[in-house]
């Protein structure tokens, strides 16, 4: 059994940004020599996505909407109360919001590969979906199989 781990580095501009990364695990995927297996695509943040979706403009746009509404940015989040929170880092952003859309989305994607291709739907595309932007972000793309 062959595996293969790497990293993605994203910069991510906006609060709330959807970038295509399919392209990028491709590259991942054709550099590791599997040809029937799976492809693990993860965020190891908890302010951010993975999704697979169809890379459609309004469609992100209907997605970005919805989430705004089940967690709206300007409602009080105890998250948010560092002043009674422990173990509260210097650079602690207000961003209760984010946590919520993360734990609704989740964290990662997983996808079967079959002759070296991953098995993605015609319109299917991999996304990290940022929450909480702009940052400097990572996506750990994990491939297994033979």
């Amino acid at each position: 059994m062959k595996s293969k781990t790497q990293k993605i580095q994203l910069t991510t501009k906006k609060q709330f940004e959807v970038l295509d990364i399919t392209a990028k695990v491709k590259e991942v995927l054709n550099s590791s020599g599997v040809s029937s297996g799976l492809a693990v695509i993860y965020s190891p943040h908890s302010t951010a996505s993975i999704e697979i979706n169809h890379n459609e403009p309004l469609l992100l746009q209907d997605i970005m909407k919805l989430l705004y509404r089940v967690a709206p940015m300007d409602i009080n989040y105890a998250h948010d109360l560092f002043e009674i929170r422990t173990k509260v880092d210097a650079l602690e952003r207000s961003n209760g919001h984010a946590h919520v859309k993360a734990f609704l989305l989740g964290s990662s994607e997983t996808v079967p590969v079959e002759n070296s291709e991953m098995s993605l739907g015609e319109k299917q595309s991999i996304f990290f979906v940022e929450l909480d932007g702009g940052r400097e972000r990572e996506v750990i793309v994990k491939i297994v199989g033979e």
